[in-house]
């Protein structure tokens, strides 16, 4: 076992050593079961969502043991650079991985439970002129991410939290679902802006408006990135079509 903690919670090494058993038993509450698990866990205080990565193939176990990093830890990693960026992500906690005979089997990243919401509750409002104010701040963010060379390769609206603090006086947006990402050392070229942009699944009245008060934001002209990004964004939804029949397709038919 390999076991990584944030010097802020040393004392939670046991539980993360029993996060295997804990998910075996059911303990917590399951906050998303799919390809991945997380689970709410409270230790010491703290509320911490614990998320189990599926386990991987045989080729990508041993991949993961000795090549490349797990999922786990360039989760840990990536929120780490996050905030020393100033991007808001849920406090890192801790990474794990279990191996056996030469390949990774089993992977965990925890973190501090965040209550705020998916950006999927405020577009689906729109055009409600109380969902505005959000969407407003919501391309502010992305143009901040995309000037900081920060490019999240899942970067869909439910990977995207947020909510109004009233201490600050503003809305907050923080990132989730965060093992797949790249940190350029320079701003995003408006092509890989669009390519990352096109990912957002909002309906597509709340899409254009994030599109257009994010090209006012950049300076850029509006009529040429809407086309742009409704381009790129008919272009992705063509080729995940494309690809789902295709997986229908190889998967045998049922007796």
């Amino acid at each position: 076992m390999r076991l990584h903690l944030d010097p802020s919670h040393k004392g939670l090494h046991e539980f993360v050593k029993k996060l295997p058993t804990l998910f075996e038993r059911g303990e917590g509450t399951v906050l998303h079961a799919g390809r991945n698990t997380i689970r709410l866990l409270a230790q010491e205080g703290e509320l911490l969502a614990a998320k189990r990565f599926r386990q991987p193939g045989a080729l990508q176990g041993i991949l993961y043991a000795h090549i490349r990093r797990s999922k786990a830890r360039r989760s840990f990693e990536h929120a780490v650079r996050l905030i020393s960026l100033g991007i808001g992500t849920p406090q890192p906690v801790a990474w794990s991985e279990y191996r056996r005979k030469g390949r990774l089997t089993d992977s965990f990243y925890v973190s501090r439970y965040s209550d705020l919401k998916p950006l999927s509750e405020f577009a689906a409002r729109f055009p409600d002129t109380a969902s505005r104010p959000v969407l407003d701040a919501f391309a502010r963010f992305v143009a901040e991410l995309h000037e900081k060379g920060i490019d999240h390769r899942d970067f869909n609206q439910g990977n995207i939290l947020c909510g109004y603090s009233p201490e600050e006086g503003q809305w907050r947006f923080e990132l989730i679902d965060i093992n797949r990402m790249r940190f350029l050392d320079r701003p995003l070229t408006p092509r890989q802006c669009m390519i990352n942009l096109r990912r957002l699944s909002c309906p597509a009245p709340a899409f254009l408006y994030i599109l257009d008060r994010y090209a006012e934001i950049r300076g850029w002209n509006i009529d040429d990135t809407l086309l742009r990004g409704i381009f790129f964004r008919l272009a992705f939804g063509r080729q995940r079509a494309l690809k789902k029949r295709f997986l229908r397709r190889k998967k045998p038919a049922s007796v």
